[in-house]
């Protein structure tokens, strides 16, 4: 490693603590403090619990703040040395600007493996944790619901059962599918806009039913208004106790893996296990940001000329564009609309083509 880039490495770090802390802070304020009062004053946990529940949602803050702290380094480094000049001397002296980016890319492409690692390993279990822990005092209350999915027998099910919120107090349930295999491997698919569990049967409200058989068979489908149907499964007791009540983003890698993997066994309709299969890439594709977004940032950097607050707001620009367009892309692709992958990955597309073209500008 050369004089100039461990002067490059020390800047960047240095910038890159401050981001950190700038923008854990604003999502502590947003998210934290708010559920954090919501545990003490409303559900009236103990101080313990409050505490424990900050300190298990604190490597998920990490993991959302790292590819902005990336960003915000690049642009504030970048910046500061284009306006003292630092950049016009290196140029001078026959360093180009690619070879700069190196240590900036060396340095986000470790900050992309730690994101990984975060995303992957560590805030699935312990952001499911901090919910478990924190939907235990909402069940308390009333009017309490969540996703669920259910499967009987777990390890090869004739039913399957899943909707996206249940009310345990009510029996109430809100985008429901039901898939049940039948004899000489038919299979009938139920899903409704709303139901409700009553005993052993639930109660369809205005939805379709449709029998899927063999290819060399006609698919039949029928809409309607009600349906009653006798459902061989017991509603479950409680959400902090059951983790196969938790959202795919509350599964780690592995963990996520195999509920695909089990889904596609069962033959679950696709569009039913695309929340997981988005999810699945996304712990890469957000993983990847601190990576995109560094190499964006550094040209972006050149052209203003400038660090300090400007670095700041141009650094919060960037990020709100890139998770607008990762959210379009993360939608279309629950929607069927785009792969999952490329849903996932559409906003780091977008910010590799931005940068390759601002390198290429740069020549």
């Amino acid at each position: 490693m050369t004089i100039l880039d461990r002067y490059l490495m020390r800047e960047l770090t240095n910038a890159w603590l401050t981001g950190l802390a700038v923008f854990a802070g604003f999502l502590m304020v947003g998210e934290v403090f708010s559920k954090g009062i919501e545990l003490l004053f409303l559900l009236k946990a103990p101080v313990g619990d409050a505490v424990r529940w900050f300190l298990l949602a604190l490597p998920n803050l990490i993991a959302l703040s790292l590819p902005m702290a990336t960003l915000l380094a690049v642009v504030m480094t970048i910046g500061r040395m284009s306006h003292d000049l630092e950049i016009v001397a290196l140029l001078s002296a026959g360093i180009s600007f690619h070879r700069l980016l190196l240590p900036i890319a060396g340095m986000a492409a470790g900050l992309s493996v730690f994101a990984f690692w975060l995303n992957a390993f560590v805030v699935p279990p312990t952001y499911g944790a901090a919910d478990a822990l924190l939907w235990r005092y909402r069940e308390r209350s009333e009017g309490v619901s969540r996703e669920i999915l259910i499967a009987q027998p777990p390890n090869d099910p004739r039913i399957v059962l899943g909707a996206r919120r249940f009310n345990p107090k009510s029996g109430e349930l809100e985008g429901v599918w039901l898939l049940e295999r039948m004899d000489r491997e038919e299979r009938l698919y139920v899903e409704a806009t709303s139901a409700r569990w009553v005993g052993n049967r639930v109660e369809f409200r205005d939805g379709f039913v449709q029998r899927i058989a063999p290819l060399d068979k006609p698919i039949m489908r029928q809409h309607f208004a009600r349906l009653s149907r006798l459902v061989p499964l017991r509603p479950p007791a409680n959400f902090s106790g059951d983790s196969k009540q938790f959202a795919p983003n509350r599964l780690s890698l592995p963990a996520l893996t195999v509920q695909i993997r089990l889904l596609q066994r069962w033959r679950v309709p696709r569009e039913k296990i695309a929340d997981y299969l988005v999810e699945w890439h996304n712990r890469f594709a957000l993983s990847l940001s601190c990576l995109m977004l560094a190499m964006l940032g550094a040209p972006v950097a050149l052209q203003l000329s400038r660090g300090g607050g400007i670095a700041v707001g141009v650094s919060v620009v960037f990020i709100l564009l890139y998770y607008f367009a990762w959210n379009i892309g993360t939608l279309l692709a629950k929607a069927g609309s785009l792969p999952p992958f490329l849903g996932s990955h559409f906003a780091n597309l977008l910010s590799l083509f931005g940068a390759i073209l601002l390198l290429h500008r740069l020549r």
